[in-house]
């Protein structure tokens, strides 16, 4: 997913690439998967469930670090590339503004749980959202109107810092800012009841902690154009979902943690990386059955996809049933297709979804 522009005098948009829309197609599904919760344990207790509950829950966890690395690659290739560097970061930030404030206020006017709206009504309903916002300002800056907005805040944040270390052709700085920045995320998240952890007044997995190094991976990868082939890539995308298991049950053995509290760990980022690789080397990838046709979507889906779940949600209650655990996650996906698609051919609407 990436803020592009074509009018005269901006940003062109990036040529693309088949592998990579392919695989952007493959990642908003595995965001749609943690999204609707298959199988959640409030509605299937035993515990023979909690192996596909983890499946769907934490092996694709790569999904948004890889959106940030795709976002990464073509900053490099196009916004901060060139002569006018900063107008077109300017324009860039700008547009990633308007979508947070837009879909912000779009998730709080449209009711998110219509039981809801049958028993207290729509202005009640609207008001305890915006009461809820108001009462954790400085999680709402970072999230916006929805949880799942916090992509595009630290979007924002990870591309001012990936510009200002960059700025002089330089690289250094942003791979040490990344790395820093990741290590704290890290110690004041997944990994805080460890020894090293750190306490912060506030949730990690927002801001510039995970998306500046996933950006900075993206960035360096355009520029540096490392040889690594398809095989490689999926290699490394192995080692990382490994490492990201292998990390999960470290830190519940040990220190106690969850193994479904995790939003992103060092296995997490690894994956995304390789799958960026594999997609880099083999750029036909999808294109004979088509998948790459609905990459161009992502954005519109990922921001639209959970009013979908909010009107599917509902059901999964009524139903309890394994098919639907397993039918939610593409329904959602197919909905927010057809409603990004019906949204895009609109000429006022289309900047809100591609």
């Amino acid at each position: 997913m990436t803020a592009s522009y074509s009018r005269a005098g901006q940003t062109a948009p990036p040529e693309r690439i088949a592998s990579i829309d392919s695989c952007r197609v493959i990642a908003i599904f595995a965001v749609i998967c943690v999204h609707t919760n298959p199988f959640m344990p409030q509605l299937f207790p035993d515990q023979a469930y909690r192996l596909p509950e983890y499946l769907f829950s934490q092996p694709t966890r790569f999904a948004v670090p890889f959106f940030f690395m795709v976002a990464g690659y073509f900053l490099g290739k196009t916004t901060l590339a060139g002569p006018e560097r900063w107008r077109k970061v300017a324009r860039y930030e700008y547009r990633l503004l308007m979508l947070l404030v837009v879909w912000s206020l779009l998730y709080i006017l449209i009711p998110s749980f219509w039981p809801d709206l049958r028993h207290e009504g729509y202005m009640q309903v609207t008001a305890n959202k915006i009461n809820r916002l108001l009462d954790s300002p400085f999680r709402t800056i970072f999230e916006g109107g929805r949880v799942h907005l916090w992509f595009l805040a630290s979007l924002i944040q990870g591309v001012a810092l990936l510009a200002l270390c960059t700025a002089g052709n330089r690289t250094s700085p942003a791979v040490a800012l990344s790395v820093l920045l990741f290590a704290a995320g890290l110690l004041g998240g997944s990994y805080f009841e460890t020894p090293l952890g750190l306490h912060f007044p506030f949730y990690t997995r927002n801001g510039p902690f995970s998306s500046t190094t996933c950006l900075t991976i993206g960035y360096l990868t355009y520029r540096k154009k490392p040889a690594i082939t398809a095989r490689q890539g999926l290699i490394i995308m192995a080692a990382g979902l490994g490492l990201h298991i292998g990390e999960t049950w470290f830190l519940w053995r040990y220190f106690g943690r969850h193994w479904m509290t995790h939003d992103y760990l060092i296995g997490t980022v690894l994956t995304a990386t390789g799958l960026l690789l594999f997609a880099l080397a083999r750029p036909g990838f999808g294109r004979q059955g088509n998948l790459h046709t609905l990459g161009k979507y992502t954005l519109g889906v990922y921001l639209c996809h959970l009013m979908i779940v909010d009107v599917l949600g509902p059901f999964t209650r009524l139903f309890e049933l394994h098919i639907w655990q397993l039918l939610l996650p593409l329904l959602t996906y197919l909905f927010s297709v057809g409603l990004t698609a019906m949204l895009a051919r609109r000429p006022w609407l289309k900047a809100l979804v591609v």
